[in-house]
């Protein structure tokens, strides 16, 4: 789905009413499989598959899952994990095409995959973005999940991508640092505004942003 903001409307300020669905329990681990994960890709493209323009409201484009209450539960009680990374421009059709066919090798089918088109990089030493592509997936949580989301992040390291730390979940140390090559400045402004170490997190521990 493709989109550019409205230049007007008659009501550009008014959401019309939601319809909303509810989801009251916790969907069984098994029924989210490739085949379900391809039937519910299937029916969502023949409902938009026309291509023609109209004009939408903002929630209804961004916020879909929105029309379901509970939709979370759709990935059972153990959740899932948003793994999200960008790749620059060069190297996105490839990289890109390499992790969906690393996710299927290992039988993973993303229930939801949002792909984006970034502009240019901003100044942030730790800033996620760059100029490429980043594609978000939504993953069920289970036991071999850790492993499959470092091989991912050892994939997209070796086609210069990044890793979005808002929605880190196994990301290794030296795998960040290779990602991020302002890190050692970071380092060198916390330590200068930071000097008795007060700002931390578990996040910024586990990725040796930090000392601790």
């Amino acid at each position: 789905t493709a989109a550019e903001v409205a230049s007007r409307a008659p009501k550009p300020l008014a959401l019309p009413h939601r319809i909303t669905l509810n989801l009251p329990f916790d969907v069984p681990s098994a029924a989210l499989n490739r085949f379900s994960v391809g039937l519910f890709n299937a029916v969502y493209y023949g409902l938009h598959r026309n291509g023609l323009p109209q004009l939408v409201d903002f929630e209804r484009f961004f916020y879909p899952l929105d029309a379901i209450d509970n939709w979370n539960r759709m990935y059972g009680k153990r959740g899932f994990v948003q793994h999200q990374v960008v790749l620059p421009v060069d190297a996105g059709r490839e990289g890109l095409t390499n992790l969906l066919e690393r996710l299927t090798r290992a039988g993973r089918a993303p229930f939801l995959g949002v792909l984006k088109r970034f502009g240019d990089a901003n100044p942030g030493l730790l800033s996620f973005p760059m100029k490429g592509y980043t594609l978000a997936l939504d993953l069920p949580v289970d036991e071999g999940l850790v492993g499959l989301l470092r091989q991912l992040d050892d994939l997209v390291r070796d086609y210069g991508g990044r890793v979005y730390l808002a929605k880190d979940a196994a990301l290794r140390p030296e795998t960040f640092a290779a990602m991020y090559p302002n890190l050692d400045r970071f380092r060198a402004l916390k330590q200068k505004l930071d000097p008795k170490g007060l700002l931390s997190s578990s996040l910024a521990r586990r990725l040796r942003i930090v000392d601790g």
